[in-house]
């Protein structure tokens, strides 16, 4: 499997996160998350193959939502 490389100068972080699909403990996957002109990439398991991208405004809710939960 080849690992996805990302541009020099792409602001990114890895989280450790759990993937139900192929189960594991917590952080046993790695869910990868950059910006990318101007779009926010999610990359579960630093791969490439299939990623979420959300702009600005979907950001913004996604913030919002994660405060509200998370207080």
């Amino acid at each position: 499997m080849e690992l996805y490389h990302y541009p020099r100068g792409v602001r990114r972080k890895a989280i450790p996160a759990t993937c139900r699909l192929h189960r594991g403990p917590i952080g046993f996957a790695n869910l990868t998350v950059s910006v990318q002109g101007g779009s926010i990439v999610f990359d579960p398991h630093v791969t490439g193959a299939c990623v979420i991208t959300i702009d600005e405004e979907s950001a913004t809710i996604l913030h919002d939502l994660l405060t509200e939960w998370l207080g």
